[in-house]
């Protein structure tokens, strides 16, 4: 079993997914830059940090900078290609887009990043955080690898991922690792404390009311409107780039003007006053939800550190 760690107690579209708002959840990276997995396939996962120790680690690198994390990526792609080198591996060093969080990359409060750019759903489709990249560029020597040579690559890989998480620890604002059914258990006994911590059920009562007395929808679906509206948009976007990195050509500089017609532009340009105007209402709503959350969470992980949960 998978799950994965963050500290974000909220509702959330990533992608048009609707998060439930009692669950700390980080889905930003999943299935992209999973940083070491351990599970029964892996040799040495009982060498692995407890469930609740990884959580504390992601509770602490939550706030990482720009920097913070594109130096910890830059440790980790280091170890990894040293790692695949040894096995006779070519590694060519990656950071993904999604690794740093866009509101921390732009170097924004929570205030000023909804003020400009709402949830960030329409408005930052093609915002590429300085550092990163859109396309990893081992994807594409593997499809040209025979089969067999692809799969010792990837086998390697994973062996690599999970010693560098060994060395330096989960990477800042995401962690995923693969559970056991009792550590998924023990993970499941801090997220069911905290939801039903009485302090944390009265500030979700609170947001709803906000929410309420604002005129919009508490239950959190309001904004698969607005990612489904973009879906166009960001599917195309998408398109571009893999149509870029199949000739060869740097994605990087890819914009929405590069792609879409002035009419389709002007049509998005719409929807993202529409999730601004949303955003800047709603989300004061949120904030002190998130607070009081992460508030309580770090009480429970503290228990169950010290045994008493």
């Amino acid at each position: 079993m998978t799950d994965v760690f963050g500290v974000r107690p909220r509702a959330t579209s990533v992608d048009g997914v609707e998060m439930r708002v009692t669950r700390l959840v980080m889905v930003l990276l999943a299935g992209v830059l999973v940083s070491g997995c351990s599970g029964p396939e892996d040799p040495g996962a009982a060498e692995s940090a407890s469930v609740e120790r990884v959580m504390e680690q992601v509770l602490e690198r939550g706030d990482a900078t720009r920097d913070e994390v594109v130096a910890h990526w830059d440790k980790v792609n280091a170890a990894l290609a040293e790692c695949m080198k040894a096995e006779g591996y070519e590694y060519l060093p990656y950071i993904d887009q999604a690794a740093v969080d866009r509101r921390v990359a732009l170097g924004l409060s929570r205030e000023q990043f909804v003020q400009r750019y709402g949830y960030g759903l329409t408005t930052l489709i093609d915002y590429l955080p300085q550092g990163t990249a859109r396309v990893d560029p081992n994807r594409e020597k593997l499809r040209a690898m025979p089969a067999d040579q692809a799969g010792g690559w990837k086998r390697r890989l994973m062996v690599c991922q999970r010693d560098a998480e060994r060395q330096f620890g989960p990477a800042p604002n995401i962690a995923s690792l693969t559970l056991s059914a009792e550590e998924s258990a023990r993970s499941d006994k801090i997220y069911a404390s905290v939801d039903a911590d009485q302090r944390v059920v009265e500030a979700l009562k609170t947001r709803a009311g906000c929410l309420r007395e604002k005129g919009f929808d508490s239950a959190d679906q309001r904004s698969l409107a607005l990612s489904k509206a973009a879906e166009r948009f960001r599917d195309g976007f998408e398109r571009a780039v893999e149509t870029a990195a199949g000739s060869g050509r740097d994605s990087s500089g890819l914009r929405l003007e590069d792609v879409f017609a002035a009419g389709e532009l002007a049509e998005l340009k719409r929807l993202q006053a529409r999730e601004i105007a949303e955003a800047r209402q709603t989300e004061p709503c949120q904030w002190p939800y998130d607070d009081l959350y992460k508030q309580v969470y770090k009480e429970y992980l503290d228990k169950a550190l010290a045994g008493e949960l």
